[in-house]
């Protein structure tokens, strides 16, 4: 099999944020997620308890989960169901948002990089950028997440399509946000990032990227394909947290897929 590769000038350290992927929630952050989400914010009442129900309890789950989400749109609680989740935790992440613009920032050389951007005067920038991302890329996160979770995840044949994607547009010139899917039981703990190298054969390869959970710092994602079914290892922080979840996977240094974002 041919061997290829290709990196693109891209420097985590010049061209990434050095502020890290974690935000305090205030009140205009709130009002924005609100804004971004209405348009799925009543299908999204409606559907999340199913696949909640769907996760835990197959078909019958799936049922009863759908008949709570409807009742629950019914009343029309999308609008305190979307705050009441968004602090569930005490602070959240901005990823797509982050690897969205470092790549449309990338390769300026006028003005500062954008390691010395600070985070309070981009803030309304990187939401825009997250709610880009997410447009682009919540069905294809959801249906490769429940997948994982319902452990049918043979994803050979989609990661050897989503590899070619990648290197065509990194060869073009192009860093690609990529998103991260594992089998974590929270559906909001997957995670975006922004890709800028590679090197591989047709069925095995490793992905050069910048995390915006570890500014400054560069980071790989490595794969083989074999038999249909995808085994992706990675030097990113998965598996469990501090707070007793986990982030992207339930397993340390393993993820279920990678996609590139059409945005």
């Amino acid at each position: 099999m041919p061997f290829s590769q290709a990196r693109l000038d891209f420097d985590p350290s010049r061209d990434g944020f050095a502020f890290p992927n974690s935000f305090r929630w205030t009140e205009p952050d709130l009002v924005y997620l609100h804004r971004m989400l209405r348009p799925v914010a009543g299908p999204g009442v409606a559907a999340l308890p199913a696949v909640g129900g769907a996760v835990s309890g197959g078909w019958r789950g799936l049922a009863a989960g759908t008949a709570v989400g409807a009742g629950l749109a019914w009343a029309g609680l999308a609008p305190a169901l979307v705050r009441a989740s968004a602090q569930r935790w005490p602070s959240f992440g901005l990823c797509g948002g982050m690897a969205l613009a470092a790549a449309e920032r990338w390769p300026r050389r006028a003005g500062l990089p954008t390691a010395e951007l600070q985070a309070d005067r981009l803030r309304p920038l990187l939401w825009r950028r997250q709610a880009d991302t997410l447009r682009a890329a919540a069905p294809t996160f959801l249906r490769y997440w429940l997948s994982a979770r319902l452990g049918r995840a043979r994803f050979g044949d989609a990661l050897l399509s989503e590899w070619t994607t990648i290197r065509g547009q990194i060869d073009a010139g192009r860093p690609v946000v990529l998103g991260l899917v594992g089998d974590a039981p929270d559906p909001f703990a997957q995670h975006q990032v922004l890709a800028f190298g590679y090197a591989g054969t047709d069925t095995r390869g490793t992905l050069s990227v910048y995390d915006p959970n570890s500014p400054g710092v560069e980071l790989e994602i490595a794969f083989t394909v074999a038999d249909g079914r995808a085994r992706i290892t990675t030097d990113l922080p998965t598996g469990p947290t501090r707070s007793g979840g986990y982030h992207i996977s339930t397993r340390p240094g393993r993820l279920d897929m990678v996609f590139a974002v059409d945005v």
